[in-house]
Protein backbone atom coordinates (compact mmCIF):
# COMPACT_ATOMS: atom_id res chain seq x y z
CA UNK A 1 0.00 0.00 0.00
CA UNK A 2 1.23 3.40 -0.63
CA UNK A 3 -0.01 6.68 1.07
CA UNK A 4 0.53 10.13 -0.69
CA UNK A 5 0.11 13.11 1.74
CA UNK A 6 -0.22 16.11 0.43
CA UNK A 7 -0.73 19.22 2.50
CA UNK A 8 -2.57 21.94 0.35
CA UNK A 9 -1.49 24.85 -1.96
CA UNK A 10 -0.89 28.08 -0.80
CA UNK A 11 -4.17 29.32 0.67
CA UNK A 12 -5.63 33.07 1.33
CA UNK A 13 -4.20 34.57 4.93
CA UNK A 14 -6.72 34.13 7.81
CA UNK A 15 -8.66 37.42 7.96
CA UNK A 16 -10.77 38.44 10.59
CA UNK A 17 -14.51 37.05 11.06
CA UNK A 18 -13.91 34.58 7.67
CA UNK A 19 -14.13 30.86 8.68
CA UNK A 20 -10.93 28.89 8.24
CA UNK A 21 -12.61 26.10 6.14
CA UNK A 22 -13.51 28.84 3.83
CA UNK A 23 -10.06 30.36 3.05
CA UNK A 24 -9.33 30.10 -0.51
CA UNK A 25 -6.01 28.86 -2.81
CA UNK A 26 -4.42 31.99 -3.96
CA UNK A 27 -3.36 32.20 -7.74
CA UNK A 28 0.41 30.75 -6.59
CA UNK A 29 -1.73 28.18 -4.65
CA UNK A 30 -3.61 27.53 -7.87
CA UNK A 31 -0.24 26.87 -9.49
CA UNK A 32 1.21 24.49 -6.85
CA UNK A 33 -1.91 22.79 -7.03
CA UNK A 34 -1.94 22.58 -10.58
CA UNK A 35 1.84 20.91 -10.45
CA UNK A 36 0.97 18.44 -7.66
CA UNK A 37 -1.94 17.10 -9.67
CA UNK A 38 0.59 16.61 -13.22
CA UNK A 39 3.49 15.56 -10.49
CA UNK A 40 1.56 12.63 -8.59
CA UNK A 41 0.11 11.45 -12.57
CA UNK A 42 3.00 10.66 -14.14
CA UNK A 43 4.74 8.77 -10.73
CA UNK A 44 0.87 7.08 -10.03
CA UNK A 45 -1.31 6.71 -13.21
CA UNK A 46 -3.73 4.83 -11.06
CA UNK A 47 -4.45 6.23 -7.51
CA UNK A 48 -7.62 4.61 -6.07
CA UNK A 49 -8.83 7.22 -3.36
CA UNK A 50 -8.67 11.03 -2.68
CA UNK A 51 -9.63 11.71 0.37
CA UNK A 52 -9.64 15.55 1.62
CA UNK A 53 -10.88 18.09 4.49
CA UNK A 54 -14.17 19.89 4.29
CA UNK A 55 -11.44 23.12 3.91
CA UNK A 56 -11.65 24.80 0.59
CA UNK A 57 -8.03 25.05 0.13
CA UNK A 58 -7.71 21.11 1.03
CA UNK A 59 -11.19 20.78 -1.33
CA UNK A 60 -9.53 22.24 -4.22
CA UNK A 61 -6.17 21.04 -3.93
CA UNK A 62 -7.74 17.86 -4.11
CA UNK A 63 -9.48 18.95 -7.31
CA UNK A 64 -6.22 19.32 -9.31
CA UNK A 65 -4.99 16.26 -8.18
CA UNK A 66 -8.17 14.04 -9.38
CA UNK A 67 -8.41 16.44 -12.35
CA UNK A 68 -6.03 13.53 -13.12
CA UNK A 69 -7.36 11.02 -11.78
CA UNK A 70 -10.79 9.80 -13.33
CA UNK A 71 -11.50 6.56 -12.02
CA UNK A 72 -10.16 7.45 -8.27
CA UNK A 73 -12.75 7.62 -5.67
CA UNK A 74 -13.30 11.43 -4.28
CA UNK A 75 -14.10 11.47 -0.05
CA UNK A 76 -14.91 14.94 1.40
CA UNK A 77 -13.64 13.71 5.30
CA UNK A 78 -14.30 15.88 8.20
CA UNK A 79 -11.76 13.68 9.77
CA UNK A 80 -8.88 15.54 7.97
CA UNK A 81 -9.98 18.96 9.10
CA UNK A 82 -7.58 21.30 10.30
CA UNK A 83 -8.57 19.96 13.94
CA UNK A 84 -8.26 17.11 13.94
CA UNK A 85 -5.25 14.25 15.14
CA UNK A 86 -3.21 12.38 13.72
CA UNK A 87 -4.77 8.97 14.87
CA UNK A 88 -8.16 10.85 12.76
CA UNK A 89 -6.15 10.65 9.67
CA UNK A 90 -4.65 7.22 10.53
CA UNK A 91 -8.46 5.90 10.44
CA UNK A 92 -9.07 7.00 7.01
CA UNK A 93 -6.22 4.63 5.15
CA UNK A 94 -7.04 1.15 6.06
CA UNK A 95 -9.18 -0.33 3.41
CA UNK A 96 -7.88 -3.53 1.94
CA UNK A 97 -9.46 -2.33 -1.88
CA UNK A 98 -6.77 0.34 -2.41
CA UNK A 99 -3.41 0.40 -2.91
CA UNK A 100 -2.67 4.09 -3.30
CA UNK A 101 -4.19 6.58 -1.43
CA UNK A 102 -4.01 10.51 -1.34
CA UNK A 103 -4.75 12.32 1.71
CA UNK A 104 -4.73 16.33 1.15
CA UNK A 105 -4.81 17.72 4.52
CA UNK A 106 -3.13 20.17 7.25
CA UNK A 107 -0.23 20.58 9.06
CA UNK A 108 0.91 19.91 11.90
CA UNK A 109 -1.23 16.90 11.65
CA UNK A 110 0.60 15.47 8.29
CA UNK A 111 3.63 15.61 10.21
CA UNK A 112 2.42 14.11 13.20
CA UNK A 113 0.87 11.42 11.13
CA UNK A 114 4.56 10.50 9.59
CA UNK A 115 6.22 10.60 13.16
CA UNK A 116 3.81 8.39 14.19
CA UNK A 117 3.63 6.16 11.46
CA UNK A 118 7.44 6.08 10.33
CA UNK A 119 9.59 7.66 13.68
CA UNK A 120 10.41 10.34 11.28
CA UNK A 121 10.38 13.92 12.93
CA UNK A 122 10.58 16.74 12.49
CA UNK A 123 10.06 17.08 8.47
CA UNK A 124 9.68 20.45 6.47
CA UNK A 125 6.15 20.47 5.37
CA UNK A 126 5.77 23.76 3.20
CA UNK A 127 2.45 24.20 1.58
CA UNK A 128 1.68 21.97 -1.14
CA UNK A 129 4.36 19.14 -0.40
CA UNK A 130 3.98 15.69 -1.15
CA UNK A 131 5.20 13.34 1.56
CA UNK A 132 5.37 9.73 -0.14
CA UNK A 133 4.99 6.22 2.61
CA UNK A 134 4.89 2.55 1.55
CA UNK A 135 3.46 0.21 3.89
CA UNK A 136 6.31 -2.73 4.01
CA UNK A 137 5.73 -6.01 5.50
CA UNK A 138 3.44 -3.86 8.08
CA UNK A 139 6.24 -1.19 8.65
CA UNK A 140 5.98 2.11 6.72
CA UNK A 141 8.76 3.84 5.18
CA UNK A 142 9.06 7.14 3.59
CA UNK A 143 10.08 6.89 0.04
CA UNK A 144 9.70 11.02 -1.08
CA UNK A 145 9.39 13.71 -0.16
CA UNK A 146 8.83 17.02 -2.22
CA UNK A 147 8.28 20.55 -1.37
CA UNK A 148 7.50 23.57 -3.75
Amino acid sequence: MRLILVRHAKAEDREFGKEDLERALTPRGIKQAQKVGKILAKKYPKIDAIITSLAFRARDTAKYIAKYQPKATFFLSPSINPDRSAKDYESQIYNEEWETIVIVGHEPTIGELVCKLCGSCPLKISKGCIIELCNQEGEWVIIGLRNF
